[in-house]
């Protein structure tokens, strides 16, 4: 790869530059040194996103039933949303001391906050800026041994489906423990999103970031 990059290099810039042993020598060391950056940032990247997709077993049986639900209404699979399930999962960490009874008094509708304490805590842990959790919702429910029939029923049974069903909710994230199950729909808007401030610097594609590196290092040998 390096020796390719070289080449169109010499291409661009002419032979006589290409011939100075010093310049190629530089560009040689700037070239592996982007090589390697590029190499750690992509293994970091594999191994959240391995993090990420590690969910409980009562989790994606959950997230199957509630997109095949989705379905027979018509309406595409909600797609997951990570920094949601973040705050899924703190939310209901929170909560696991809490009897089942108080289940909807901690869930929130649109333009509201749930009574969920160190609620604010949770948005800066999962980077998550407050603005962007305006349109969506947050659904908890407290389901003995989160039995899968149950957790399915106490969501597509109550005031929790008219939110399923509604096609402005794009994405979902889910987070669960001891009976305590937490979904949280998010919508494609910024309002809705459940996105942080550097979230679309995040969204650069790999690509799009490995031709800005090689494009800015020939720029530096002009």
């Amino acid at each position: 790869m390096c020796s390719d990059s070289i080449f169109i290099y010499c291409s661009l810039q002419g032979t006589a530059l290409c011939d100075n042993s010093e310049t190629m020598a530089i560009f040689k060391l700037s070239l592996s040194l982007v090589l390697l950056v590029l190499h750690v940032v992509q293994g970091n990247a594999k191994s959240t996103s391995a993090g990420t997709q590690s969910t409980s077993t009562a989790e994606s049986y959950l997230l199957e039933d509630l997109n095949g639900y989705r379905m027979s209404l018509h309406l595409n699979n909600f797609t997951e949303n990570s920094n949601a399930a973040c705050l899924a999962n703190e939310i209901a960490d929170q909560l696991q001391n809490e009897t089942c009874k108080n289940a909807f008094h901690f869930s929130s509708t649109p333009g509201t906050k749930p009574k969920v304490p160190k609620f604010d805590k949770f948005l800066d842990n999962c980077d998550i800026n407050d603005n962007n959790t305006v349109d969506g919702v947050i659904l908890p429910v407290c389901v003995p041994r989160l039995d899968p029939f149950l957790v399915f029923s106490n969501y597509t049974k109550s005031q929790y489906a008219k939110y399923l069903k509604d096609s402005n909710y794009t994405g979902v994230g889910i987070g669960s423990e001891d009976i305590w199950m937490v979904v949280i729909l998010s919508t494609n808007t910024s309002t809705g999103s459940f996105s942080g401030a550097a979230s679309l610097i995040a969204n650069i594609s790999m690509g799009n970031y490995t031709l800005a590196l090689f494009l800015g290092l020939l720029l530096l040998f002009r």
